[in-house]
């Protein structure tokens, strides 16, 4: 079995100290280890930071919550859905503070229904507005939903827009 981490020094200080960035630089450190106490750190290390308002590890948590709750659909739909609401909780907060990613993945939940209302308009609302904050997917994303009509009305100058700006970004 893997040893367990060396966390530094320095940035344990720093996280202990209340330093939101060194909390959730703690937390990506631990979730690369193996040991299920280490992930249990990782978490609880990035709740502290987005307590504080890191976006970062809003987005983070999130996702993270996320990606656990589908895994978890098939199986225990009941837990499932308790992870999508720490997942929906933590992007509505990074969404608030103009993260694209963050409202990008907030609106695949108004999209699938995740323990939300499903919501198509809404979803592409979001995709929209994640698109305009400069997030390269929600403009490839963007472009195939006027591309195919998915949920709006067929619009190939729109489409041809946003996959020209995708590419441009892309570029970047």
């Amino acid at each position: 079995m893997p040893e367990h981490l060396t966390v530094p020094t320095e940035l344990l200080n720093r996280a202990s100290a209340g330093n939101a960035e060194a909390q959730f630089a703690l937390a990506e450190l631990y979730m690369q280890s193996e040991h299920e106490e280490d992930i249990e750190l990782a978490e609880e290390w990035a709740l502290k930071a987005a307590g504080l308002g890191y976006v970062e590890a809003m987005y983070w948590l999130g996702e993270g919550y996320a990606v656990y709750a589908k895994d978890l659909l098939e199986e225990d739909p009941e837990e499932a859905n308790t992870y999508f609401e720490y997942a929906l909780n933590w992007l509505k907060q990074a969404a608030e503070l103009q993260h694209a990613s963050a409202t990008l993945e907030l609106a695949s939940f108004y999209r699938r229904g995740y323990v939300v209302e499903k919501d198509v308009a809404k979803s592409i609302s979001l995709v929209q507005k994640a698109a305009e904050m400069g997030e390269v997917q929600a403009m490839r994303d963007l472009a195939c939903i006027y591309e195919h009509g998915l949920g709006i009305e067929v619009d190939e100058a729109k489409a041809d827009e946003w996959h020209a700006k995708a590419e441009a970004a892309n570029k970047e």
